[in-house]
């Protein structure tokens, strides 16, 4: 406040306006002639213009500010606007809700019978059982011995084809794994169809009986290719002579010719580098030359380059760029090749229309019990090739084939070993995962458990109080075929099955999983990626799931269109799709009684929306969000809801 504003009278000044006052005329009147002359100065600057009125107002081209040209306007004001929006909404609904039908909240769990509680826990049993079932068919089928000179009998052109295909000792190791993942699906679904009244339990039990196949599926594939590699003595396992294999006649018969074939580096020229290997007489992978510093890990999805559907290579990409947690990684230094990728991806990104920065992360990982492995180097993507190869101007040469554990086969079968698998964030087996050697965040993981048990205790009361009343409601109206009465209650159903939706993929995978992954240490925290961008439904499913993304293309996709069987990428898809549906089906149809086919047609009818939905990125491109629309509209506003709407009817007149 300025110190003429001071009462000069009757008041009491503080001491610091009184030193104010007093002071001399003098340095007054210098501030005042400052203060003066500065505005003076500042008035001069203004132009005095003429003819006011006739100025020019429009004097060059410009858009409009909503016009799609224009991508550097923000948009965050009116975020905010429909966010609040959306919340009034949700308040009015709520008031509604609560003026309508009260409190319908119940103690979770009070009215389930305790018979259902008995064969929820006989369901988990079985699934345990399984485990232990596969680890003792893994420890039984040990070999006794490596086979002798293996590698030489390869490298002449001779090989016995049992060796690459299923000998006999390992044909009854694979019949007895079927036989037990048969049982661990079978067993739990039969208890939970015939024992199990309450579908919440059902489905916890095929979920976990589900997740349990998928990973004794992964370990009996996974331990089938290393003793594969065992018995030809293979302890790089980058010399499989199934890659030149092929069907006749309903046999194996394997290319000896290419198989004797030596090693051919595209770097012949540089044969001189201390890094380059030596031509030996060691399997060609055709049509992809490695680093001439060697790799030690990929992804086993990632085997060949050419036969990558489309848009997976964007989607490993994307994961390849996720940061590491690096203040809590043991790192080694970076190596040439690591580097070279470096630059090549920051280059490639300049000409790529991916919103991605992939730059290449370097770990380090280690094995189930802790022991370090050697760095991570990720392969380039596809899809970035063509961009490095036009800003460095030589092809760069990316292998995608190399594997290397820090736990050899068969000190890999163990209790101790398998047991990580069973418990770690992935549906994938390896012998070995990259863990993170520091201490366990405490704060973090409460955190992550704080949010799992607030996030369940939110959709127990959206399902209670707002869900059931509207499903309730639509019993009525698919009983009366009122078409618009059914419309009006899927799409207030969307609204909290959205809400409900979105609550639990937070909880699980990125809560759950990431407490899950603190407390087993695991490094590798790429669960999903940003899949609600997507411009396509293939893109969403490749995004939201990564962990099912990685299985289906590492034992689905990958083995049925490379050797021997060398399918279509096509019919790789279909059937891809056709084992999740039914998966889809077992999971939500048998918890229910109702096997209908409900969400085996809904996953069957993602093919030609998908087919339809990248027509319309290609149409009207990426940026026109039609595509993304589409996927909103398909699986939140109608699918969803209508699935939900369907199964709830049937499981009401099934259980009067």
């Amino acid at each position: 406040m300025d110190d003429r504003s001071q009462p000069t009278t009757g008041s009491k000044l503080p001491a610091t306006t009184a030193l104010r006052r007093r002071a001399p005329p003098s340095t007054r009147h210098s501030a005042h002639t400052a203060t003066t002359a500065a505005r003076k100065k500042r008035n001069n600057k203004k132009q005095i213009m003429p003819y006011l009125q006739a100025q020019v107002v429009h004097y060059k081209p410009r858009i409009s500010v909503l016009d799609k040209e224009l991508t550097t306007v923000s948009y965050h004001g009116l975020v905010n606007f429909l966010l609040l929006l959306l919340s009034a909404t949700l308040i009015r609904l709520a008031i509604e809700n609560y003026l309508k039908y009260g409190i319908l909240v119940s103690i979770p769990g009070a009215s389930v019978s305790w018979l259902d509680w008995l064969a929820t826990l006989a369901g988990v049993l079985s699934v345990v059982a399984s485990f232990l079932a596969a680890y003792a068919i893994e420890k039984r089928a040990v070999p006794a011995a490596r086979l002798r000179h293996a590698e030489s009998d390869v490298a002449d052109g001779v090989i016995d084809p049992a060796l690459v295909g299923v000998p006999l000792e390992e044909r009854h190791t694979v019949m007895m794994h079927v036989a037990n993942l048969g049982f661990v699906l079978v067993a739990p679904a039969c208890i939970t169809y015939f024992a199990i009244f309450q579908p919440a339990l059902g489905t916890l039990v095929m979920s976990f009986a589900c997740i349990m196949f998928l990973k004794l599926y992964s370990l009996a594939a996974t331990n089938f290719d290393l003793r594969r590699a065992y018995r030809l003595n293979d302890s790089r396992l980058d010399n499989d002579p199934l890659r030149f294999s092929s069907l006749g006649r309903g046999r194996l018969v394997v290319d000896t010719v290419q198989c004797g074939r030596p090693e051919q580096h595209a770097d012949s020229d540089d044969s001189g580098d201390a890094d380059s290997e030596p031509a030996t007489n060691r399997l060609a992978l055709r049509h992809i030359p490695p680093f001439k510093t060697r790799s030690s890990f990929s992804l086993n999805a990632r085997a060949l380059a050419e036969a990558l559907v489309e848009g997976d290579d964007c989607i490993d990409a994307k994961a390849d760029a996720l940061p590491q947690p690096q203040p809590r990684l043991r790192q080694r230094s970076v190596s040439a090749a690591s580097e070279t990728l470096r630059r090549i991806v920051a280059a490639s990104e300049r000409c790529s229309t991916m919103p991605a920065t992939a730059t290449e992360a370097v770990g380090e990982g280690a094995h189930s019990d802790g022991e370090a492995v050697s760095s991570h180097e990720h392969s380039l993507p596809h899809t970035l090739q063509a961009g490095a190869e036009a800003a460095t101007g030589k092809k760069e040469k990316v292998a995608r084939n190399q594997i290397l554990y820090s736990v050899a086969y068969p000190e890999n079968v163990t209790l101790r070993n398998f047991g990580y698998f069973w418990l770690a964030p992935t549906l994938c087996y390896q012998p070995s995962y990259p863990l993170i050697s520091g201490p366990i965040r405490k704060s973090f993981l409460a955190k992550r458990v704080a949010e799992l048990l607030i996030i369940g205790m939110a959709m127990y009361v959206l399902i209670q109080q707002y869900a059931v009343p509207t499903l309730v409601g639509s019993v009525q109206a698919i009983d009366t075929r009122d078409g618009f009465w059914l419309s009006e209650r899927v799409l207030k159903l969307s609204v909290i099955s959205a809400i409900v939706w979105f609550l639990g993929f937070y909880a699980i995978f990125h809560a759950g999983l990431n407490a899950l992954a603190e407390i087993l240490r695991f490094a590798d925290r790429a669960f999903y990626l940003d899949w609600w961008n997507s411009v396509d439904l293939a893109a969403y499913w490749r995004e939201w799931n990564l962990p099912i993304h990685y299985f289906c293309k590492r034992h689905i996709m990958m083995p049925l269109i490379s050797p021997p069987l060398s399918l279509p990428v096509n019919v790789g898809v279909m059937f891809t799709f056709l084992v999740s549906a039914i998966m889809h089906e077992l999971l939500f149809g048998i918890p229910t009684h109702c096997l209908k086919g409900y969400s085996f047609v809904g996953m069957m009818m993602q093919i030609p929306l998908i087919q339809l939905t990248q027509w319309l990125v290609r149409w009207r491109g990426p940026e026109s969000g039609l595509g993304n629309a589409v996927f909103w509209i398909s699986f939140c506003i109608v699918g969803q809801p209508l699935g939900v709407v369907q199964y709830y009817y049937t499981w009401v007149k099934n259980n009067p």
